[in-house]
């Protein structure tokens, strides 16, 4: 199997979810990423990407290793573009709690003495979660799970990947972590609106995390995907299937009317930094001889899932 490459987004679950990865991999076959001055940074790290700065050689050294698991408190793009966006994990957590969270355990970890507004004014505070998975489509990691929603992430996931990586609880800073932070409602709103990118990038990889529920309890497959904007008279965008490697069929739907079948295998460039499936040939393309009346609605749909890839009213 592929390695795996988690982004270890703070106190969304991830301590637990990578100490449970440990046991599930050989010791030898894990490596972690959580700073240069970290004494859990693995010393493969150290060496090839912060001491000889050498990206060629630090994937010749996974290879030669079998790295199975990379873990870290980095950016998606740090290592995505050497495990494949299809290889890489992470989860997400509702922002206000996620936040309340990190300022406590910076409290009880790391000596922070200042009062939660302090904290979540500091720019590294703001949009955590948007800004560690920034120019990678959420449509398109290979998987999304929700901390609120950790057991059933968790079986989708082991699923998903042939692995059987069991349920820890650890690093956990509350015996109730079931019951909500609750703030005053200033605080509230001021958290809010200035973590409004996390605050709609949650809402989307809910709804992403519902559809890919229901077509797994439905034992049918997921297909990530992505309609553009309308170029002209052109429509396109990018699919391909979460556990293989077939082309996906995507219907051009007008007003629930379907106007033709296309299939995803063209070469999209801008993904290949990204090491998606199919080697980069998962775009798709329909060119209109007319567009559709104005307010008309147009739809790409995955054939086999009926999952919608995008909507655009002319």
């Amino acid at each position: 199997m592929p390695p795996i490459f988690f982004v270890h987004i703070p106190k969304t679950a991830g301590t637990s979810f990578r100490k449970a990865a440990e046991e599930c991999f050989t010791p030898s076959c894990v490596v972690y990423d959580y700073s240069l001055g970290s004494e859990e940074t693995s010393p493969l790290i150290l060496e090839w990407v912060y001491e000889k700065a050498d990206w060629l050689g630090c994937h010749r050294a996974f290879e030669q290793s079998d790295i199975a698991f990379l873990s870290g408190h980095v950016h998606a793009r740090k290592y995505i573009h050497l495990f494949g966006i299809g290889q890489t994990v992470t989860f997400l957590r509702e922002p206000v709690q996620r936040l309340v969270s990190e300022y406590n355990h910076f409290v009880r970890h790391h000596g922070y003495q200042g009062d939660l507004a302090s904290f979540y004014r500091k720019p590294q505070f703001i949009n955590r979660q948007s800004k560690m998975l920034q120019r990678v489509p959420l449509e398109g990691i290979g998987f999304l799970g929700l901390t609120e929603e950790y057991e059933a992430s968790l079986a989708m996931l082991n699923q998903l990947y042939g692995l059987n990586i069991s349920s820890v609880a650890m690093n956990i800073g509350r015996e109730d972590t079931h019951q909500g932070y609750e703030l005053p409602e200033a605080q509230l709103e001021e958290i809010r609106s200035l973590n409004q990118d996390d605050i709609n990038f949650y809402r989307k990889a809910v709804n992403l995390f519902s559809q890919r529920q229901s077509l797994f309890k439905a034992d049918k497959p997921y297909v990530h995907g992505k309609m553009q904007p309308l170029s002209g008279k052109v429509l396109s965008g990018w699919a391909w299937y979460a556990d293989n490697d077939t082309a996906v069929k995507v219907n051009i739907v007008v007003d629930s009317q379907l106007i033709d079948t296309v299939e995803a295998k063209e070469l999209v460039a801008a993904q290949l930094s990204l090491t998606p499936p199919r080697n980069g040939y998962v775009g798709f393309q329909y060119s209109f001889a007319n567009l559709p009346a104005k307010g008309a609605k147009i739809q790409a749909v995955a054939a086999e899932t009926g999952q919608v890839l995008g909507q655009k009213r002319v």
